[in-house]
């Protein structure tokens, strides 16, 4: 993100979570211009510094953090939570990960939080949100993307979504709306970030019908020749993503299949037989022909890098 002047310069945020969501959320902030604090407590360090492959610090916590000045403290400790106490009164925003109920044992519930700054943005970021009966479950991505029905098994996303998008972007989004609405009402707030439900949101858009019995899930997910990935005669992958009309006929031009070519998005490339024929046109070619192809031609062609 790239911006003349900062729109978060000035902001001070203190992260107190752990792991992906909370971090990556404070990340985002950082980028923008936000002054953040990684608060750790001494006898619970953040487990995501020790994932592998490192046996040192792990690269995604160090990729995660590293705008961040990190502090490390004891909340068991009465020099601890006043060094934490210190750092909340100066802070618009606080960012924690626990399940509901653990900032309340800690000693800093919102109650407490807000009598220490009433200016002060708590975003508690969950994987089922503050109330009802899964609040206080266990859980991880895969958790959340299957309770909001984004899981299509027996495949598993490479990409932490519910963490990334759920807790980090959605977490990041409410946290400057919030922001905005205490520069107009002059109060804090605590906002209840629940991965589940954000993905439900997302989830909704998989669900949408397009027309008939065929669905953005169907036309997305390998069901169209146009929108698939393919080996190439030296082993590597192009994706092809000509969802248009007008982007998969250049590309039937491209490839002598004139045949191929629909009007008004008829979709007739669902069928099994064009599938196979595309599988060995791919396979036909090394990808860095293919590549040149997709240089030359406006066709929606990439390398799988």
């Amino acid at each position: 993100m790239v911006f003349q002047v900062k729109p978060l310069s000035g902001i001070a945020v203190l992260d107190f979570s752990r792991l992906i969501p909370g971090p990556f959320c404070a990340k985002i902030l950082a980028d923008l211009g936000a002054k953040v604090i990684k608060v750790e407590d001494r006898s619970f360090p953040d487990y995501l510094r020790f994932f592998p492959p490192s046996e040192k610090t792990s690269p995604l916590y160090s990729e995660l953090n590293q705008k961040k000045k990190i502090v490390f403290l004891s909340l068991s400790e009465t020099a601890g939570r006043k060094k934490f106490e210190g750092l909340v009164k100066k802070s618009d925003v606080v960012i924690e990960s626990f399940r509901p109920g653990v900032m309340d044992r800690l000693g800093f519930s919102w109650k407490k939080l807000e009598k220490i700054n009433p200016r002060l943005i708590l975003a508690s970021i969950t994987g089922y949100g503050q109330k009802g009966k899964f609040s206080k479950k266990a859980g991880h991505d895969l958790n959340y993307l299957s309770m909001a029905g984004l899981v299509d098994p027996p495949s598993i996303s490479s990409i932490q979504w519910a963490d990334l998008a759920g807790g980090g972007l959605f977490g990041a989004l409410q946290i400057m709306t919030a922001l905005w609405q205490r520069q107009k009402e002059g109060k804090g707030v605590h906002l209840d970030v629940c991965m589940t439900d954000n993905m439900i949101s997302i989830g909704a858009l998989k669900r949408l019908k397009m027309g008939g019995e065929t669905g953005w899930s169907d036309l997305l997910t390998g069901k169209l020749a146009r929108y698939r990935i393919y080996k190439t005669s030296d082993e590597k992958w192009m994706a092809l993503g000509a969802l248009e009309d007008k982007f998969w006929n250049r590309f039937c031009d491209l490839i002598g299949k004139k045949e191929w070519q629909s009007t008004a998005g008829s979709y007739a490339d669902s069928s099994p037989d064009i599938h196979r024929e595309l599988e060995k046109i791919f396979a036909s070619k090394k990808s860095d022909e293919w590549e040149a192809d997709a240089n030359q031609n406006d066709i929606c062609l990439t390398p799988v890098r």
